[in-house]
């Protein structure tokens, strides 16, 4: 199992690719995923308003902006616990 935070923005296309690649591996690398929304937290808002799609995982390391799958499968790999 490996756990990540999924940080976006809705009407967020490179979002969108995100979780749908994300969405993709789920049951194959038995994937745990916090989606949360930027815009709901002005905080989280200010941190990632440029960045998204981010991904965080549970080592601190995280992966943002056009995220390359051949990157995801190797964090997923670090992180599996």
């Amino acid at each position: 199992m490996t756990r990540l935070t999924f940080y976006y923005k809705p009407g967020c296309w490179l979002c969108d690719a995100a979780e749908e690649m994300l969405n993709g591996l789920i049951e194959k690398y038995k994937i745990e995923v916090n989606k949360i929304d930027i815009t709901s937290n002005d905080a989280l808002y200010e941190l990632y308003r440029f960045d998204i799609p981010v991904f965080e995982f549970k080592d601190g390391t995280t992966l943002y902006g056009r995220i390359r799958k051949k990157d995801l499968l190797k964090k997923l790999e670090e992180n599996k616990e």
